[in-house]
């Protein structure tokens, strides 16, 4: 079958008009929000402050954000300097989280200790990119401990 030509120029508008209305429509943010590969940013987390940070007299203050992932408090040591050391301690009349981890950046340093009820050494492998989390046992801050010593440096340090 033959088309004429005066049906020609009829089908490439009405494919003009369309691919026209499906492009503005794409930016529209609830159409967005159909296509396949659209997926919202996750929100940052809050930072909370479930644990007092103590340092050392002559230490200087690192910067220790703290924010809840489900039910575990994640102590974030991705800023702190190469070497250091604190001391989370509870806040007045709370107890300690269920659980805590310590987030940190591979390359930064390579232990992290953590001494309370019980004393765990973490590595920190060198050869990630993205920040390494680590849990810390339930056993190592029992509900008498009375805070938890962490320290981080080079391997050699431990």
């Amino acid at each position: 079958m033959r088309r004429s030509k005066a049906q020609f120029p009829a089908v490439v508008i009405t494919l003009a008009v369309a691919l026209t209305a499906a492009a503005s429509l794409s930016g529209c943010a609830q159409v967005r929000g159909l296509w396949p590969w659209h997926a919202k940013a996750s929100p940052a987390p809050t930072p909370v402050h479930e644990l007092n940070v103590a340092v050392p007299a002559d230490g200087a203050v690192p910067i220790v954000l703290q924010y809840w992932e489900r039910n575990t408090l994640v102590v974030d040591l991705r800023d702190v300097p190469s070497r250091g050391q604190l001391v989370l301690q509870r806040r007045d009349g709370q107890v300690w989280p269920v659980r805590i981890a310590f987030r940190a950046t591979p390359g930064r340093f390579e232990t992290l200790e953590v001494r309370g009820a019980e004393r765990a050494l973490y590595p920190i492998a060198a050869d990630r990119s993205a920040p390494v989390t680590v849990e810390l046992p339930p056993s190592a801050y029992a509900a008498t401990t009375t805070g938890l010593a962490l320290s981080w440096g080079p391997a050699s340090a431990y």
